[in-house]
């Protein structure tokens, strides 16, 4: 079993050991309720620890005046305790502070949890610092300790889809893979754009930090990224259609190997704008031509064969047909945004 300890989970573990100590020199009771807290608030951007601490201050505002509330006229009995979590709870999300909700619980308990019915001023302020300093030390740690590179992780991730995509493009028109493997790589190409789209929302919410170096590249990167995963989401459409109905275009049409061709093309095409992204190759300006050229050619043949055809040969052949078409126009838009962003960085380096 693959047994991995990545840089969040450390920052976790530090996060609640600097919690740990800090309520340890104060002397606060209940400290585990700390660093409860330092554990849910670690989050995955300095932006997003921010947002989080906003809403904090929010759903513990929520919290303090119903737990108050609830001890006073309730009383601190489990159904007491209960029902001031439920009514919160509730608060919270008719507010969109979903984020904060297991804090606001927490808080509740914390705040209603006494040892007796009494709570005075001195009660509630230390109740209050103990969620407090979990969550300052959640985000101290997250932006000072191995703050994340979020770019580095992002393309990481893209560049690892691309190499599954580009090879599942390879192999499917020859039928070189087991329908078994086939299905299980899609699976995982599947979750691995998704996972892509999830931490591209993370790194656009950092567009919003105040401080980053070469604000500039870091705005034209997201923009990239954002046309690669569009890229992804066309190649993997592709392969769908591709799966579905190559065959049977194969047993219907003399002109399935113009397909294959433009699909090595698109292919090729593909890897040497990632390979020209990473600075490794300079891409032919003719190469984009050619492409175009040749899907004009592939296209005009599949209507024309069409032409007077079944339905049913038109539902085998447009989806792929449409698919090429939308492919080819989101590599073509990309490799613009990285020959800008080339231009762009020479004029900054001169």
């Amino acid at each position: 079993m693959e047994f991995n300890i990545g840089p969040r989970m450390l920052k976790t573990g530090l996060a609640v050991t600097l919690t740990l100590l800090v309520t340890g020199m104060l002397n606060l009771q209940l400290d585990i309720i700390a660093a409860i807290a330092s554990v849910l608030a670690m989050q995955q951007s300095i932006m997003r620890s921010v947002t989080y601490i906003k809403e904090v201050l929010i759903g513990n505002g929520v919290a303090v005046i119903f737990s108050l509330l609830g001890t006073f006229l309730l009383g601190t009995h489990p159904l007491s305790v209960g029902a001031v979590v439920i009514i919160s709870i509730a608060i919270n999300i008719k507010l969109g502070l979903n984020k904060t909700v297991s804090l606001t619980a927490l808080t509740i308990m914390a705040m209603m949890l006494a040892s007796d019915d009494s709570i005075n001023f001195v009660y509630i302020v230390e109740r209050i610092s103990l969620i407090a300093i979990g969550v300052i030390a959640a985000f101290l740690v997250n932006a000072f300790i191995f703050p994340p590179d979020h770019k580095k992780n992002l393309y990481n991730l893209v560049k690892k889809t691309s190499e599954k995509i580009h090879f599942l493009l390879r192999v499917i028109p020859n039928k070189t893979l087991s329908i078994p493997k086939q299905k299980e790589e899609d699976r995982e190409i599947e979750k691995l754009i998704s996972k892509a789209k999830d931490y591209y929302e993370i790194i656009s919410d950092e567009r919003n930090r105040l401080f980053i170096k070469n604000k500039m590249e870091f705005l034209r990167s997201i923009i990239i990224y954002k046309h690669m995963i569009r890229v992804l989401e066309r190649q993997y459409t592709l392969i769908i259609h591709l799966e579905k109905n190559l065959g049977e275009i194969e047993d219907s049409s003399t002109r399935s190997y113009l397909i294959k061709k433009l699909i090595s093309g698109l292919n090729g095409y593909s890897e040497n704008i990632f390979l020209m992204y990473e600075e490794k190759v300079k891409l032919d300006l003719d190469l984009q031509k050619e492409i175009k050229a040749a899907m004009h050619v592939t296209i005009n043949n599949l209507i024309d064969e069409l032409q007077g055809s079944e339905f049913t040969k038109w539902s085998y052949v447009f989806p792929i047909a449409n698919s090429l078409i939308e492919l080819f126009d989101e590599l073509d838009k990309l490799e613009r945004m990285v020959r800008i962003n080339e231009l762009k960085a020479a004029q900054t380096s001169d």
